[in-house]
């Protein structure tokens, strides 16, 4: 970001708090659809251009290039307000006005996503927009006629398909507030109260340590709902922790990654993506939160067992420090979770929106903060100024991401290339479930490799979802597919923001740390077949879902990934054989293809697993530490 000081940087904070503002405004006033996208979409331009310049470090003189180019881009938005009813009249057959401020808008939003995001995503936009127009060339299966540049800028620029498409409503209606609550929460000291929560939980054995880092993660993961933001907040203050315990750099980057990643599947405020389920399918906030629930306590429950068997193997040593007990935490600090308790009973109980549900938690989080004994952590409203500066600066590059994605999500409306791809993967799977569900697994880690977790949901989706409703897997399942493997694509080599981010803190070898974050998360892409390959399975998402089933299916997946774990880190009271471990991974992988239920099928694999269980408790001896983790994940 550019460094920018004194009275620039007034103004600079003043469009921060106006593009927070507007998105509060909106939420209290309805504001007609296209104005409030508008809008939203004209403070990004001036903001992004300003803030951030074409290339890091560079010089003062470029301020004045960029602010044209930000004037430029307000100026694209501001057009449309002269005759707004003409202007989307004329969507179809655009003016030359029209095509100028149109081309404008599409090169500059491209140019900002390659200043903000990068530049891998900005050459897979301008692949999509490439597509559109060269359709006729590309082969027979993906082909479409080609479209002219003004039914393109008509499209992407003048109706609601494109720029100011769905990514983008979700950025101006949901995301912003959610984020700014975050960082209302952050100002008012709920950082140090979700820590000290964790730290007293954690007890003092083997696994603490590294059981502290997850939970740690996990807390703090809610409010911020980003994984790297939440792993660079927990890095600095597990680290030491992890490294008295007897973490190696590379192990303690990849465990506290992969407890971030959980951030973004853990309600209530999760990912951008979360609301876009809730907007592609029509359905409620609390709805997505609902489904989402038994996933995300799976993922974690997945990654603490892998801690705990690792903490069995190499007997790590219980922390050093004394924690404060749950109960001294939650009585001078417990009163940060009212602002999540108001914001579940607005949802719930008195069935409110998610922007109302928001501002409800940030209006809470105002007044709790006086509570606190620490004048610093009061929200005053210079404190308020600060939160809603750092709340839009946060959005910023996620508000860029959605409005770029718009083109993406545009390219399939306006060529019916979701449909294409659809029937290449029907045809591929042959109409099989399972099969059909490694091919969605293989796209997301393929688009994941380049793009963000909400872009990898967004081309996913828009590409796999209607494939696999075809094949019988219902609508809302499929979509929750495609956001647990988008999510999990963030932890999957060779490309893994969240653990080397934590390998800078720790001083470990990024790629490493990130294969030490694939195999703590590998239980967790055994989750989204639990809940997809049957109907008993679908019963974890809990809507739709009964009693019963919904008891097999936990049984099941919980000891799917008791197995796997074991299989993995091969141990429990001593070392497993290697055939022992491949013997394990095959039964856990075993219980995601066969059917859940009594059936010989389906009690086969989880029976020989069990029995392995018994005859490797009987069988052993009082356990030794198998060596030391140093070296663990060095490359």
């Amino acid at each position: 970001m550019r460094q920018i000081e004194g009275k620039t940087s007034w103004a600079i904070g003043a469009l921060y708090v106006g593009f927070a503002a507007w998105s509060i405004y909106g939420a209290i006033w309805p504001v007609e659809t296209y104005a409030f996208r508008m809008v939203h979409m004209a403070f990004i331009f001036a903001l992004a251009f300003l803030v951030y310049p074409y290339r890091p470090n560079a010089g003062r003189w470029t301020l004045a290039p960029d602010l044209i180019l930000a004037l430029l881009g307000v100026a694209t938005i501001a057009y449309a307000f002269t005759d707004m009813d003409a202007f989307l009249r004329r969507s179809t057959l655009p003016e030359p006005l029209d095509m100028f401020f149109g081309v404008a808008a599409i090169l500059l939003l491209l140019e900002i996503s390659r200043r903000m995001v990068g530049t891998v995503f900005t050459a897979v936009v301008i692949g999509f927009l490439l597509y559109m127009i060269f359709g006729q060339y590309f082969p027979d299966v993906i082909s479409h006629k080609g479209y002219d540049l003004d039914r393109i800028v008509g499209h992407s620029y003048m109706t609601l398909e494109g720029i100011f498409g769905v990514p983008l409503s979700v950025s101006v209606s949901f995301v912003m507030l959610f984020v700014v609550y975050g960082t209302f929460m952050d100002v008012a000291g709920a950082g140090n109260f979700w820590l000290e929560l964790s730290l007293a939980t954690m007890g003092r054995q083997s696994a603490s340590s590294g059981r502290g880092a997850v939970i740690t993660a996990a807390l703090l993961g809610g409010p911020q709902g980003s994984g790297v933001a939440t792993t660079m907040s927990v890095t600095p203050i597990m680290w030491p922790i992890l490294q008295k315990a007897g973490y190696s750099p590379n192990m303690a980057a990849g465990l506290i990654a992969t407890g971030g990643i959980g951030a973004v599947l853990s309600p209530p405020l999760m990912g951008a993506a979360a609301f876009l389920i809730m907007q592609f399918m029509g359905i409620t906030f609390w709805e997505v939160v609902v489904m989402v629930t038994i996933p995300t306590i799976l993922y974690y429950v997945g990654t603490l067992f892998m801690v705990e068997l690792e903490a069995r193997k190499y007997r790590f040593a219980p922390p050093e420090t004394e924690a404060k007990t749950v109960g001294q935490v939650m009585r001078i600090k417990g009163y940060h979770l009212l602002s999540i308790v108001v914001l579940v009973a607005l949802l719930v109980i008195w069935n409110k929106s998610p922007e109302l549900a928001a501002l409800g938690a940030i209006a809470t989080t105002i007044l709790t903060s006086f509570i606190s004994r620490d004048r610093n952590e009061w929200l005053t409203p210079g404190r308020i100024f600060t939160a809603m500066v750092e709340g839009a600066k946060n959005m910023l590059p996620v508000a860029v991401l959605l409005a770029a994605a718009g083109l993406i999500v545009g390219t399939f409306t306006l060529t019916g290339l979701g449909l294409k791809v659809s029937s290449i993967i029907m045809s591929v799977s042959g109409g099989s479930t399972l099969a059909a569900l490694f091919l969605a697994l293989f796209a997301s880690m393929l688009i994941g490799l380049s793009l963000p977790i909400t872009a990898t949901y967004i081309m996913t989706v828009v590409m796999v979802a209607p494939a696999l409703v075809s094949i019988g897997i219902q609508m809302h399942v499929a979509h929750l597919l495609c956001f647990y493997f988008a999510v999990l694509s963030e932890v999957s080599p060779p490309v893994g923001l969240s653990p080397c981010a934590a390998a800078a803190v720790t001083g470990g070898n990024p790629f490493a740390s990130m294969m030490q974050a694939w195999k703590y998360s590998l239980p967790a892409f055994l989750i989204p077949f639990f809940f997809s390959t049957t109907k008993v399975g679908n019963s974890l998402l809990i809507i739709g879902g009964n009693g019963p089933d919904f008891f097999l299916a936990m049984l099941t997946s919980l000891l799917a990934l008791f197995f796997l774990a074991m299989g993995i880190i091969g141990y429990l009271r001593k070392p497993f054989s290697p055939a022992e471990r491949i013997l394990l991974i095959v039964i856990a992988v075993g219980m995601v293809i066969s059917p859940i239920g009594l059936s010989v099928a389906g009690m086969a694999p989880p029976a020989v697993g069990v029995l392995m269980l018994l005859y490797h408790l009987w069988t052993s001896q009082k356990p030794v530490a198998s060596g030391s983790p140093k070296g663990i994940g060095q490359p």
